[in-house]
C-alpha cells in the first residue's frame, strides 16, 4: 500500500461500503433496504450515502435498483473489512475481550488507525501466527498482566 492514493471517506461512508461488501457476498445482492436493515437506519438515510458514494466511483447506483461496487470500491471495501477483521482478532486474540465487546471497538478504530499503524499490528499478528510458541508465551504473559 506503500505510495498508493488513497481516498479519503467518512466513518459513515466507510461502514457503508463494508456493509454492501458483506451483502454481496452473502446474498448476492446489495438493495436500499438490506443496507437500512443491516445498518439500523431508515432507507431514506441510505440513497444520499448511495449518490456520494456513486459520485465517487465506488458504487453503480440507481434509485430502485440493485446496488453494486465498481472495481475501485470493492477494494475500498476491503480495505475496510480487512481493517475490521484484524482489529477484531487483535481485541479478542491477544487482549482477550469477547467477540461481542471487540466488535464496536474494531469498527471505532478501523476508521482512524494510520496504514502504518495497521501495517504494524498487521506484522505482529503474522508473526505471532507463524511462532506459535513465542506466541504463547506472548499470549501468556500479556493474560496474565491484564488479569493482575
Amino acid at each position: 500500500m506503500t505510495g498508493e492514493k488513497r481516498l479519503e471517506l467518512s466513518a459513515s461512508l466507510e461502514d457503508y461500503l463494508e456493509t454492501i461488501y458483506t451483502l454481496i457476498q452473502e446474498k448476492k445482492v446489495a438493495r436500499v433496504r438490506d443496507i437500512a436493515r443491516a445498518r439500523g437506519v431508515r432507507a431514506g438515510s441510505v440513497s444520499p450515502a448511495m449518490r456520494r458514494l456513486a459520485d465517487l466511483g465506488l458504487l453503480k447506483y440507481e434509485q430502485r435498483e440493485y446496488i453494486d461496487l465498481t472495481e475501485e470500491g470493492e477494494r475500498q471495501a476491503l480495505r475496510v473489512v480487512m481493517r475490521h477483521r484484524m482489529l477484531t482478532r487483535f481485541l479478542v486474540d491477544v487482549l482477550s475481550m469477547t467477540e461481542a465487546a471487540a466488535e464496536p471497538d474494531a469498527c471505532a478504530m478501523e476508521h482512524n488507525m494510520s496504514d502504518e499503524a495497521m501495517r504494524r499490528l498487521t506484522g505482529l499478528m503474522e508473526f505471532l501466527q507463524e511462532n506459535p510458541q513465542v506466541a504463547a508465551n506472548f499470549l501468556a504473559k500479556v493474560r496474565d498482566h491484564l488479569a493482575g
